[in-house]
């Protein structure tokens, strides 16, 4: 150990650079903490929306599967088209940021990584939750291939 890793070295410092009782929060700055959790916020509720709409876009290719069948067509594919690309999109616009700032900003890279991919996980979680509550726990059981169809 050096001189220089020692942090009882500067205790008795007069200059007040001791660094004992210094937090070290691991960021390269307060404002790039900041800017983390803001991102990190605004990407639960960005991703809370994808989800709902991923449920809404699975919610509309069942209730339109029956008038295409009349026509002599299928729905299949509407939810994919327009509800997972869509999610795939929003996780990339939430996790791309993140990484870039806790791969750059943090004392340690894997950390930075590490919370990043933590913080897109427990928003998956609360977006999943979330829709899953608002689409009476059908979130993932809505597809064409559910809808019930009536012969007339």
């Amino acid at each position: 150990m050096t001189h220089s890793d020692d942090r009882f070295s500067r205790l008795h410092a007069d200059d007040g650079s001791s660094d004992l009782g210094r937090s070290d929060s691991g960021w390269a700055s307060p404002n790039v903490s900041a800017a983390f959790w803001i991102v990190s916020a605004v990407g639960t509720v960005v991703l809370a929306i994808a989800w709902f709409w991923y449920g809404f876009a699975f919610f509309e290719e069942m209730t339109e599967q029956c008038k295409a069948l009349a026509a002599d067509s299928s729905a299949a594919g509407t939810g994919l088209a327009l509800g997972a690309i869509p999610l795939a999109i929003a996780y990339l616009m939430i996790a791309l940021p993140l990484l870039l700032i806790g791969v750059k900003y943090r004392a340690r890279r894997r950390t930075g990584v590490l919370l990043a991919l933590a913080v897109v996980l427990v928003a998956s979680l609360i977006g999943i939750g979330v829709s899953e509550l608002l689409w009476g726990g059908n979130l993932f059981a809505m597809s064409a291939g559910s809808a019930t169809c009536s012969s007339s």
